[in-house]
């Protein structure tokens, strides 16, 4: 046997023992963690909703999170607005517990997904949305398709639709390159490099930290991605941008200080945003990464206060300015 032939064989016995010990991994992980929330039936396939709190004077809160993310990544903010609110963190589809969805994955495919579980669950408008991320984008969609039933909107760094053709990339580049990570998911490769993964975690307590770990770095989640991605220019860009302008609707924009990639233009897309409604609000957070908005408990107490004003002002009808 030449040498060749050697590091084939080595080579062919990594990948064979990566994707051994993913699939034995993945099994374990569904039989540790299993569904904290509601699995609901949306016709041969389950959307999962986590919801807490009472049902209260006022309206319900809806928690979008990022674009490889999932409710457990709102563990700071979910219990505390539940305190004064009925709050529901959904997975959208393919992410966290929920089954995947048929294509394509646009958000506004997302926003009729969940209206439509919402409306199995009896859960009712008024909807007060805060999205992180691509959640934020979800949340502009949900708000373009069923604007009579929204009360506020809270933008946790959210996605700007046109930040791709902004940024001079194609949102279909980005996609590819999430579909070459879910081949690589496949055979163990983000068990073992883990980085990314922890800045999306960090912070989080135990249990939640450990569940975004095991499910958002999977095939499945990064393929979901991947599929939100190949059509945010040419489906979810132009449904967020022809819906226009949000009017005088309460609208808070939380947006970070540390940008490490991309950094000016992020910033410059984020002072966009406020421009959305005339009832609005532009809050920077001083020391907060992207992903760390929600996931360090420090920061997430800002996520947590802000949607507590948004829910006072729709219950009060007043403009934000006045809820500080």
């Amino acid at each position: 046997m030449n040498i060749l032939q050697i590091i084939l064989v080595i080579a062919v016995g990594a990948l064979v023992t990566g994707f051994v010990y993913q699939t034995i991994a993945s099994q374990r992980d569904k039989r540790r963690f299993l569904p904290p929330g509601r699995m609901v039936d949306m016709g041969g396939r389950r959307l999962h909703l986590n919801i807490k709190g009472e049902v209260k004077d006022g309206p319900t809160v809806i928690l979008e999170a990022g674009m490889v993310s999932f409710s457990s990544n709102w563990a700071w903010v979910q219990p505390e607005v539940a305190k004064v609110a009925r709050v529901v963190a959904v997975d959208r589809a393919g992410l966290g517990w929920s089954d995947p969805g048929p294509k394509p994955r646009d958000a506004g495919q997302s926003a009729r997904e969940l209206h439509s579980a919402l409306e199995k669950l009896g859960i009712s408008g008024p909807y007060v949305l805060a999205g992180h991320s691509f959640g934020g984008l979800a949340a502009r969609a949900f708000a373009a398709l069923y604007r009579d039933e929204v009360a506020g909107m809270v933008l946790v760094d959210g996605s700007h639709p046109d930040q791709w053709v902004r940024m001079g990339v194609s949102s279909k580049v980005v996609a590819t390159s999430n579909y070459v990570a879910a081949l690589l998911a496949r055979f163990g490769l983000f068990r073992i490099f883990k980085g990314e993964y922890r800045l999306l975690a960090n912070g989080l307590p135990p249990r939640q930290y450990d569940e975004l770990m095991a499910r958002a770095s999977t095939p499945r989640a990064l393929s979901s991605a991947g599929d939100s991605l190949m059509v945010w220019d040419s489906i979810s860009r132009p449904l967020v941008n022809d819906a226009g302008s949000l009017g005088d609707l309460p609208v808070i924009v939380l947006s970070v200080t540390d940008q490490p990639r991309m950094g000016a233009k992020l910033t410059e897309l984020q002072a966009e945003l406020p421009s959305l409604s005339t009832n609005s609000e532009h809050i920077t957070v001083q020391g907060a990464y992207h992903e760390g908005l929600v996931a360090r408990e420090k920061h997430a107490h800002v996520v947590t206060d802000t949607i507590l004003r948004m829910v006072e002002a729709a219950r009060k009808v007043t403009p934000i300015a006045e809820e500080v």
